[in-house]
């Protein structure tokens, strides 16, 4: 008798990287060419950071329609799909976006952002892990947002926040999914870059990280930094 062997799947949630679209709450700090470059930087990172999993799972690109998919495409060759984000707000995006992988047979999927280039694939393990147990997995970010939801089946209820990028949206989607009667679990924190602010954050925390810590950002910030630039 043939097992039931369980498939995984990573969606990395994202836009392709397009100057003056992209990371543009850190202008006028950084230009939009400099805000697209960075972008490509968390990409890069973050799809070493997919593949060091030991969790077997695919990995499935969600991305907005601006852009040229190629340029995903070559930034993420280790990706099994690229499938456009539907929906008219990102609640209606990710739930889309998890259901349209959920269909299509994975026992487990995790929705992730792409900018954190401070993740590490043992969270994403965590993760995983904690699914086995759980009908729901939620790892929060350090503003009070989340990074990751994971899931087993498709529960429309925990994105229907009237706002994203609030301190109360970890609050607010655990209360959602526990008042569907769904089992959650936190999983590791990290950071996220949204603006300048957090963006000097990283810079001063990855002096203390080992150089092997998302190399492709590094690089790129000391090259932003090179001649002192000060908000």
């Amino acid at each position: 008798m043939a097992q039931n062997v369980e498939k995984n799947a990573i969606i990395l949630f994202t836009r392709i990287p397009v100057p003056g679209k992209t990371k543009t709450r850190l202008q006028p700090f950084l230009t939009a060419g400099e805000c697209c470059l960075l972008h490509h930087a968390f990409i890069r990172d973050i799809h070493q950071v997919l593949r060091e999993t030991k969790t077997a799972c695919d990995i499935i690109v969600c991305y907005t329609p601006e852009g040229d998919l190629a340029d995903m495409e070559t930034l993420l060759p280790a990706a099994c799909a690229f499938l456009p984000q539907r929906g008219l707000d990102i609640g209606q995006r990710m739930h889309n976006a998890m259901c349209s992988v959920l269909e299509k047979g994975y026992s487990r999927c995790l929705l992730v952002g792409s900018d954190l280039p401070l993740l590490r694939s043992e969270a994403l393990d965590e993760a995983f892990c904690l699914l086995e147990n759980r009908d729901i997995v939620l790892c929060p970010t350090e503003d009070g947002g989340y990074y990751l939801i994971g899931m087993k089946e498709p529960c429309e209820e925990v994105f229907h926040l009237l706002e994203y990028g609030v301190s109360t949206v970890f609050g607010k989607t655990l209360a959602a999914a526990a008042q569907c009667g769904k089992t959650c679990a936190a999983g590791a924190g990290t950071m996220d870059v949204d603006d300048c602010e957090d963006l000097l954050r990283l810079k001063e925390r990855l002096e203390s990280e080992e150089a092997s810590v998302c190399p492709e950002t590094r690089t790129v910030l000391a090259e932003l930094f090179r001649k002192g630039r000060t908000p």
